[in-house]
């Protein structure tokens, strides 16, 4: 669990036992971030009057909302002023406009670029393997709970993979963002879209493969790039399970 997480799940009121531990994860996080700093302004030798974005340092990105923080962060006393975990590090995506090639730095943009496709290729596999798993659930658990103690334990599920999902579209979101600031690949990013909510939400269609009435002829973008782009989606039983409960009555574009 990553330490942002760890904060989203402690509540609004914390004891003193929590934020003892809290703040003992923060300076630990401080201590590796400021470690891993020093060794990427060495490596990338700028100089001190170098400018960085708007979004670096110690601000919350545009993309995260309210909601997705802690409550506790409202309650949190001055001695835990400390917020290592909305710090972005010292990478060439950080850096202000323009100062990548005052620097001459593209070729350190450039592997960052690939990492950054990477990280996006992961967050996009493991997204829609959570949202297959989560139509799985759905149609294997909470459909057969024959008792509210099973009800309750499949339902915990659905949640578990929703939790995951999302996880998976915030990873998406700070890569593509980080993507776009560099401001290479663009055909690669072309192919990219926003996902919202709606995106996360396995349709009647996909769930129940008999409905009548169907109207979900196409899913979200996520589910229909190809291979070159993915590494592909056959390869998981999982979520060929899915896409065949998805399209085996109503084919949609993907799988035509």
């Amino acid at each position: 669990m990553s330490l942002r997480e760890h904060i989203r799940s402690l509540g609004r009121r914390l004891s003193t036992a929590q934020k003892t531990d809290l703040l003992v994860r923060r300076q630990r996080l401080e201590t590796r971030i400021t470690a891993f700093d020093q060794r990427m302004i060495t490596l990338l030798n700028v100089s001190d009057n170098t400018q960085w974005s708007s979004q670096a340092g110690k601000l919350r990105a545009a993309e995260d909302s309210a909601d997705e923080l802690s409550d506790c962060d409202s309650a949190t006393p001055a001695d835990m002023d400390l917020t290592p975990e909305l710090y972005l590090l010292s990478l060439p995506s950080s850096l202000a406009p323009g100062e990548i090639a005052r620097n001459s730095l593209e070729s350190f943009a450039t592997i960052e670029a690939e990492l950054r496709r990477g990280q996006i290729n992961d967050a996009l596999h493991e997204l829609r393997l959570a949202l297959g798993e989560k139509s799985l659930s759905f149609r294997a658990e909470v459909r057969n709970a024959n008792s509210q103690r099973t009800s309750l334990r499949a339902w915990s599920n659905v949640h578990k993979h929703d939790s995951n999902a999302r996880r998976q579209r915030k990873r998406y979101q700070w890569a593509r963002t980080a993507l776009t600031r560099l401001g290479l690949l663009p055909e690669f990013l072309a192919t990219l879209h926003d996902i919202s909510e709606q995106d996360l939400k396995m349709s009647g269609d996909l769930t129940e493969e008999n409905r009548y009435g169907q109207r979900s002829e196409t899913l979200p973008w996520f589910w229909r790039l190809g291979d070159s782009i993915t590494g592909g989606t056959g390869s998981c039983p999982r979520m060929r399970e899915c896409e065949y409960q998805c399209c085996r009555c109503n084919p949609c574009s993907f799988c035509k």
